[in-house]
């Protein structure tokens, strides 16, 4: 515990003494109050004093701690609290992660990174986190024990950005890295994050085996594995069947290898059948899979618990397994009611929010505050407590600030109030036009009518005739005024004593914000004056949506943390050798764009940023190459340009037309050749003035 305030808050690390207390009413508590001068923190186990010296920074040191700006505590000083304060928690586990969390926003981390994760995740209580980082070696040296060459080995395990989606059985081989040297470093990356897990106190969830193999060691088993179909244009994984005997001779190979390698603490995530079909019908074979699975991990492990996603889970298959080996992840929290509490068994009430890692104001902060876990713990007696599991998180500071604090709350919480001292902590000042603006942000973004998936970006759209998405499970329409987003900028701008980086980082993705929902308005009207032949129009409005693309990229350029060069700068230091850098650049690039294979794509732009750089040289080329299309047949057809009929993502198809074609081939070529570029942060506060002077009609 001290060397985590001393990580944190080293100027005022010796105010602090701590002590481990039995719980309180039969669950675990925090509190902190003075003793002799000092401040004490009391708690049933290391998270529960990891969290009461995060509840004293924020009510007494007024402190905002978050993914987006503020993200390290700058405190010197340490007033002694008035009274005791306590809170006891209901929820007893606290699950966090998602699988695709480690791609979207983790994929490049290092140690330096992970080790303020894990500070933060303890601050908030977080006692089961997803911990799968060094799997990667887990399954590259379980497959060179039976047999594989070292070669076909690491061909298998896809590259930094995918392997998420591997271990999801989605995927596998793509973009590998063909370095020996970046499995062992993986390897100790892992082992030391869950060393640090296992010493603030958490129990990590490790990766099970749900049957994902490749095809060689198929072929050395004699076994004649389901080859899946495509999965979003990749070629169909190889599965060996739950019911094949090497299924169990394996998957325990693995889970001794894990063990080996990284340890073993009693909880495994496996989700057979993720997003594809079970290869036997009937109800049978389901129950013999659930008992399978279930006894190959007690057999390896007698306290083993089962951890399954309620997003693809069979009721056969999860009602063979013991109730005590088994725990439900509801990640959306919309399951619980559709599978009846899930019959009994424990279950985690989740939290989800976001695709992608798309940095779109959105999110419902009411429904948040209502307490999802309380409003259903007496209808539904197996939920044992909440999880955080969005596919990426930064974004939408205020949103992730309350849901955190939601983890551990036992009952609804009261927004106003919480804005007011939201507004304090994450500016540092407590002007009547902070909390303003805050109010707004919940009139418009964070409003009830903003539940579910983020609003998506015209400017990150592969521009068509017709708008339909930006990508997959986002909403087209804005769901709010946007005027009152520009009064909410205006009233950032008021502060006189704002003083915060996350001051800094807010009036950034504001503006950023506001101006790309106004440029959506602008496509609208570009679109009206193409179809009525109006030339003076179109090129009014199309140099105004140019100018609006031009100003966000500027904006955003000015934070580092928002621009591709940063990005792509930090994926290829991930390298261990420089002959491999360019295998991580491809990876970090075609993440963000295509996103899938180069053939068959369906997936393209599903993890658009509003960053800069990606705007400047990927999306606003784009645009500029389809209003040169439609100046060219102004007034006249241009219903070839796009197709109108929809994939199964509600969205055109990827390359049908001859413009899709070229958007294609330039896209092809940004990945091949972009490299990451030099650049110094400019002035935030400057360039959000500039945007409000020329396109904030409000402001005028």
């Amino acid at each position: 515990m001290l060397g985590l305030i001393k990580r944190n808050t080293p100027l005022i690390a010796d105010q602090f003494i701590y002590e481990i207390c039995p719980r309180r009413e039969g669950k675990q508590f925090c509190e902190y109050s003075a003793s002799d001068g000092k401040i004490l923190l009391r708690g049933e186990s290391k998270i529960s004093l990891a969290m009461a010296y995060y509840d004293y920074l924020k009510a007494y040191c007024r402190v905002n701690l978050s993914h987006c700006g503020n993200t390290a505590l700058c405190v010197s000083q340490a007033p002694l609290p008035t009274e005791t304060h306590t809170r006891i928690i209901e929820q007893e586990k606290r699950v966090y992660l998602n699988y695709c969390t480690f791609g979207y926003s983790m994929r490049s981390w290092q140690w330096d990174k992970w080790e303020k994760e894990l500070d933060f995740m303890a601050m908030n209580g977080i006692n089961m986190p997803l911990s799968v980082v060094g799997t990667e070696a887990v399954m590259f040296y379980t497959l060179q024990d039976f047999g594989m060459s070292e070669k076909d080995a690491l061909a298998f395990i896809a590259g930094p950005s995918y392997y998420p989606w591997q271990m999801m059985t989605n995927l596998d081989s793509f973009l590998s890295v063909p370095d020996k040297a970046y499995i062992d470093r993986r390897l100790e990356l892992g082992k030391k994050i869950l060393e640090r897990e296992i010493s603030l106190g958490m129990t990590p969830i490790e990766q099970g085996f749900a049957g994902h193999i490749p095809a060689k060691l198929a072929e050395l088993f004699g076994s004649r594995p389901e080859k899946l179909p495509t999965w979003c244009g990749f070629p169909g994984t190889v599965q060996l069947d739950p019911l094949d005997e090497n299924f169990t001779k394996f998957g325990t190979a693995l889970l001794t290898k894990q063990k080996e390698l990284l340890g073993a603490y009693h909880y495994y995530a496996c989700d057979p059948f993720h997003e594809n079909e079970p290869p036997v019908d009937g109800d049978d074979y389901l129950a013999d899979v659930g008992r399978t699975i279930s006894d190959m991990l007690t057999a390896f492990d007698s306290e083993a618990v089962w951890v399954m996603q309620g997003w693809s889970l069979r009721e056969k298959i999860v009602k063979a397994v013991d109730k005590k080996r088994l725990l439900i992840l509801d990640l959306d929290g919309s399951k619980s009611e559709l599978y009846k509490g899930f019959w009994g068994y424990s279950y985690i009430c989740g939290t989800l929010h976001n695709f992608g890692d798309r940095n779109s104001l959105h999110g419902s902060i009411d429904l948040l505050a209502e307490n999802q876990y309380t409003v259903r713990k007496d209808k539904y007696p197996g939920e044992v407590g909440t999880g955080l599991f969005m596919e990426g998180f930064f974004q939408n500071p205020l949103y992730y600030d309350l849901a955190f604090t939601m983890l551990t709350e036992k009952d609804r919480l009261d927004p106003e109030p919480w804005l007011t001292d939201y507004a304090q902590r994450r500016y540092g000042s407590d002007e009547a036009c902070l909390k303003k603006a805050v109010s707004l942000l919940h009139e418009s973004c964070y409003s009830e009518k903003c539940t579910g998936r983020e609003t998506g970006s015209i400017i990150c759209a592969r521009p068509s005739t017709v708008y339909y998405h930006t990508a997959p499970n986002d909403h087209t329409e804005l769901r709010y005024d946007n005027k009152l987003l520009c009064l909410a900028l205006m009233s950032l701008l008021q502060a006189k004593n704002a003083c915060t980086d996350g001051y800094l980082f807010d009036l950034c993705d504001v503006a950023r914000q506001y101006l790309s929902n106004r440029a959506k308005e602008v496509y609208y009207d570009i679109m009206k004056a193409c179809a009525n032949g109006d030339k003076d129009l179109f090129e009014e409005k199309v140099s105004l949506f140019i100018d609006m693309v031009k100003a966000v990229d500027e904006l955003l350029s000015t934070r580092p943390e928002l621009t591709l060069s940063e990005h792509v700068r930090e994926a290829m230091e991930h390298s261990c050798c420089e002959k491999h850098r360019d295998i991580f650049r491809r990876n970090e690039l075609t993440l963000l764009t295509i996103w899938g294979p180069r053939e068959d794509n369906e997936l393209f732009d599903y993890a658009w940023k509003e960053w800069g750089g990606l705007i400047g040289r990927f999306y606003l080329p784009r645009w500029e190459m389809f209003f040169g299309e439609l100046r060219s047949r102004l007034g006249g057809d241009i219903s070839d340009i796009s197709t109108t009929a929809l994939n199964h993502n509600e969205r055109n198809d990827y390359d049908t037309t001859p413009f899709q074609k070229k958007l294609r081939d330039f896209e092809f070529s940004f990945i091949d050749s972009y490299q990451p570029e030099n650049s110094e942060a400019g002035d935030t506060l400057a360039a959000v003035r500039k945007i409000c002077d020329r396109f904030c009609e409000e402001s005028r």
